[in-house]
């Protein structure tokens, strides 16, 4: 038994060493294949921001302009309660997205009127006072007089 082990032990051996001899020499006498062109993560550019609270809540902002769309995700965590999580879809004009967020919060659907302002590193959501339309859906009463408040900061994206 112990020679037949030893006999399989030297042929697996050997024929590792053949194969490896026969790569390299193919290796030496045919050209390189080309090597295709990094292809990019994403073809439209991903702008990240966060907010961390002393509580150890996170708030983060995630979008990307997709032609004449802006699409994201804005996300309340919270350390101690339920947070607020979904996507929005908007326009971009003078460094301010004006966009309808579609969120969950404490197990319902909710749809809100969103503002958030980019300036350099730093992008602002504007509050202000909510109506409620015939929809269901909360719009800003006065955009024009929306304060804007939670400083996201630029982060790299993941």
């Amino acid at each position: 038994m112990k020679n037949f082990l030893f006999a399989l032990f030297c042929l697996t051996l050997m024929a590792a060493c053949n194969s490896g001899e026969k790569s390299a020499a193919t290796a030496t006498t045919a050209p390189a294949p080309a090597i295709p062109p990094a292809v990019p993560k994403a073809k439209f550019a991903v702008h990240c921001f966060e907010q961390h609270l002393p509580d150890s809540s996170v708030f983060s902002l995630h979008y990307t302009v997709y032609y004449e769309t802006i699409v994201g995700i804005l996300d309340y965590t919270f350390t101690d309660k339920d947070g607020a999580h979904g996507t929005f879809t908007g326009t971009l004009t003078d460094n301010v997205i004006s966009a309808t967020w579609n969120y969950s919060i404490e197990g319902s659907e909710q749809t809100e009127e969103i503002l958030i302002k980019i300036e350099g590193d730093k992008a602002y959501r504007g509050y202000g006072e909510l109506q409620e339309g015939k929809d269901g859906h909360l719009t800003l009463k006065d955009p024009s007089q929306v304060k804007w408040e939670d400083a996201f900061t630029r982060v790299q994206c993941d």
